[in-house]
């Protein structure tokens, strides 16, 4: 009897520390700053930044603050299609880098976080954007 109640107790640590581990614990409470957009550095003294709470995003789209909701699993990630943003004037040149921004969240299909780089990739790898970390 007390043989299967460890072995039962065993099997639900096991199952809680894995669920633990495929969450995006990861990018949960962390803040970035862009700074690659489709290989190309974006507009200086423009500030485009995306921080993570549990389950949703929020961040300066360089011109407007935006927010919104993501999922994610291991090294995958998507953005919601709610993500909404204020309606402040911008620049043209403004308004182009924050247009392909958003765009590169709407196919962003994975992650990865190596030395304080945060990478957002498409279904085939390509990297969309990157960021450093805590600068914002």
């Amino acid at each position: 009897m007390n043989k299967k109640l460890i072995a039962i107790c065993m099997i639900l640590t096991l199952t809680l520390l894995l669920a633990a581990c495929s969450t995006q614990a990861g990018l949960v409470d962390t803040k970035w700053q862009l700074t690659s957009l489709a290989g190309k550095t974006p507009l200086a003294d423009v500030k485009v930044t995306i921080n993570f709470s549990k389950d949703a995003i929020g961040g300066s789209d360089g011109c407007n603050t935006y927010g919104g909701s993501y999922k994610s699993t291991k090294d995958t990630i998507t953005f919601g299609n709610d993500i909404f943003s204020t309606m402040m004037y911008c620049t043209d040149e403004i308004a182009v880098q924050y247009q392909a921004y958003y765009e590169a969240l709407k196919q962003t299909a994975a992650y990865k976080i190596n030395d304080g780089v945060l990478s957002l990739m498409d279904s085939k790898g390509t990297i969309l954007a990157e960021f450093t970390a805590g600068q914002n």
